[in-house]
């Protein structure tokens, strides 16, 4: 079995993406970007054996104060991948491979978050770590006829976003001369909402997913009638799976509720696109909040999301942690 740790300019990563289904967070490109928001290393696991094989997107970040490494999984949804259909024994023993691997490059640990739409066998990952199960998503099933998706759209979303056009609202999409109003609106509702360091990003971060996607990432903007940039969001676009990535409201139009003009727009421009699955995401964490109550409004549709956790260096990891046994993970990470 063909087992390594790969960088981002491996060209067997390149190969294994373009035979597998996959989305923007399993890119070299993508995973490069999220390594140095977090001061770690791109890198990922390939597996190979017979016609089966394993890709983990991944990030190896130092442990603070510990002369060790752990593995962490880039932000979003890049779950590991597979090609070749693989039987359970074969997942299972990529598994191994990895967790061998892992140990033996001083990797204390590893954590997964799965994708909602591109499942993988559960059986054989749970021999070999935790899947923890934190809620549903939202996604739009972009096939179906315009008036089902509009059946299966909340009264007020559809009645809101009519009165917002009526009133002169707009829609541009791909307007990248909005690009620092995005951004000022982007940090303004993340202040808004109390959110954590997580989900707080930069300019700079914003230019360089940008230059890392080009045309597979698309912005989204609603300009109010007197031209401000009311909300924005933005959408990526790979292998007929659009996912609504980060968007916020201006202040002053919060109760105007700008994000439903968005979302229902760029629903049909996706269909227009040729794109089969509109993937809108949770609550924060996945939890029955605000944010998920507002995405059901959209579709009736729903998927779980799970995250898995592997310890690879077990007397280590107790060693570092002070409650090894805790929900936060990897514990020795706890805020």
């Amino acid at each position: 079995m063909r087992r390594e740790f790969i960088g981002p300019r491996d060209p067997a990563w390149a190969a294994f993406l373009e035979a597998a289904p996959h989305d923007f967070y399993h890119l070299p490109g993508y995973v490069e970007l999220c390594a140095r928001r977090d001061a770690g290393e791109a890198a990922a696991f390939l597996a190979e054996e017979g016609g089966g094989a394993m890709l983990m997107p991944l990030v190896l970040r130092p442990v603070p104060g510990a002369p060790w490494r752990d593995a962490c999984a880039p932000y979003g949804y890049p779950c590991p991948l597979f090609r070749g259909g693989p039987a359970p024994d074969q997942v299972g023993a990529f598994l191994a491979a990895f967790a061998a691997a892992g140990a033996g490059e001083g990797l204390v640990s590893a954590f997964f978050r799965l994708h909602p739409l591109l499942p993988v066998p559960e059986g054989p990952f749970e021999r070999f770590g935790t899947l923890v199960d934190h809620g549903q998503t939202v996604y739009l099933d972009l096939e179906l006829l315009p008036e089902e998706l509009e059946r299966q759209t909340r009264v007020n979303h559809r009645a809101d976003a009519r009165k917002l056009l009526a009133e002169g609202y707009r829609v541009e999409v791909d307007g990248w001369d909005r690009l620092d109003a995005f951004v000022d609106i982007y940090e303004a509702t993340m202040a808004y909402r109390g959110s954590d360091a997580a989900y707080r990003f930069d300019a700079a971060y914003f230019r360089d997913l940008r230059e890392c996607l080009g045309d597979r990432l698309h912005l989204c903007m609603v300009v109010a009638p007197g031209g401000e940039a009311a909300a924005g969001g933005l959408f990526t676009d790979m292998g007929g799976l659009m996912q609504f990535h980060l968007a916020g409201t201006a202040p002053a139009f919060r109760r105007a509720g700008p994000a439903k003009l968005m979302l229902l727009h760029m629903r049909d421009r996706a269909r227009d696109w040729g794109a089969r699955r509109l993937h809108l995401g949770g609550g924060v964490g996945c939890a029955e909040d605000s944010l998920a109550f507002f995405k059901q409004g959209f579709s009736r549709l729903r998927a779980r999301f799970s995250t898995y956790r592997m310890v690879l260096l077990p007397r280590i990891y107790r060693e570092l942690a002070a409650d090894p046994a805790g929900d936060f993970f990897p514990a020795y990470r706890h805020p």
